[in-house]
C-alpha cells in the first residue's frame, strides 16, 4: 500500500513497530511512526541552492513548505539543500510546536530563530517518546565539520540516515557496529560523499536488511545513479532489499 505525505497527519493504522517512509528528494526524508509521531530529515523545498551557487533543481519537490507536517525536525548540517533557509521559517510557522534536533553548524542560523532547538554532536542521544535518536559521526571533511547522521531506535528496530559522509570506517564505526536492519545512505558521489559503491559497500557493512538511497537527481552537480547502486548493492550485499522511494509516496517498512 503507497501513502501521500499530503495526507501524513491523518490516521494510519500501522501495527507496532512500524513505520511509513517518504521520499521528499534530495536527502529529504519524513517517517510516521505507530505511535503518530512523525519525523522529518533535511527537507528542502526552495531553489535557493540555485541563488546561492548556481545548482538549479532538477526535480520538483512532491509538497510546498507549509505543507509539511512535522514534530521532530532533524537537521544533519547547515548546507542549504538540507537546513532550508527560504523554508525554514514557513515550515515552524506551519509546525510551532515541533523540536528541533541541529548540528553544531547549524548554531548561527538557528540562534535567530523563535524555536525550540538543540544542538549535537555525535554521541548526543534525544528521546522523543518511544523514539531515541541517536546523533551519529558523519565524514563531510571540511565542508561540514559538524555534519551528523542519525540512528533511530524504535520498537526494537534500528535505521540509519547516513547524513552526507564519506566511507570513513573509523568514523563511522558505531552505525556499523549497531547493525541497524535499515540504511538510508546518499549517493551522490560529490563533495567527498557516498558514491553507489562506497554506499552499498557501507549498506554490506552494516548487515542491513533494507537499503533506500537518497541525495540523487536532485542537480546535475551531485550525480548520484539509483540504477548503479542497484547493480552496486546485488554485488556487495546481495541479502538486502533495495527500496527505491518515488518523492512524497509513503512505504511502510
Amino acid at each position: 500500500m503507497a501513502y501521500n505525505i499530503l495526507n501524513i497527519r491523518k490516521d494510519t493504522p500501522l501495527d507496532k513497530g512500524k513505520a511509513i517512509v517518504y521520499w521528499l528528494g534530495g536527502t529529504g526524508i519524513s517517517f510516521k511512526f505507530a505511535t503518530g509521531e512523525v519525523v522529518c530529515i533535511d527537507p528542502y523545498f526552495s531553489d535557493c541552492v540555485e541563488e546561492m551557487a548556481g545548482f538549479r533543481r532538477l526535480s520538483l519537490s512532491p509538497l510546498q513548505a507549509n505543507e509539511l507536517a512535522v514534530d521532530l525536525f532533524l537537521l544533519s548540517h547547515e548546507h542549504p539543500d538540507h537546513l532550508d533557509p527560504e523554508s525554514f521559517d514557513t515550515i515552524i510557522s506551519a509546525n510551532p510546536s515541533c523540536k528541533v534536533l541541529a548540528s553544531v553548524d547549524c548554531a548561527d542560523f538557528l540562534k535567530e530563530k523563535k524555536v525550540d532547538y538543540q544542538l549535537a554532536a555525535p554521541g548526543d542521544v534525544l528521546q522523543f517518546g518511544e523514539i531515541a535518536v541517536r546523533c551519529v559521526s558523519a565524514d563531510h571533511g571540511q565542508y561540514s565539520p559538524g555534519a551528523l547522521g542519525f540512528l533511530i531506535e524504535f520498537a526494537g528496530r534500528r535505521l540509519y540516515f547516513t547524513g552526507d559522509t564519506g566511507l570513513n570506517e573509523r568514523l563511522l564505526a558505531y552505525p556499523i557496529a549497531a547493525k541497524p536492519e535499515i540504511v538510508i545512505p546518499c549517493i551522490n558521489g560529490a563533495f567527498g560523499n557516498l558514491n553507489e559503491k562506497e554506499a552499498a559497500i557501507l549498506v554490506q557493512k552494516c548487515q542491513a536488511k533494507l537499503a533506500i538511497p537518497c541525495h540523487f537527481w536532485l542537480f546535475a552537480e551531485h550525480g548520484g545513479d539509483p540504477a548503479k547502486f542497484k547493480k552496486s548493492l546485488e554485488k556487495e550485499s546481495p541479502q538486502t532489499e533495495l527500496l527505491l522511494l518515488t518523492p512524497g509516496r509513503g512505504v511502510e517498512i
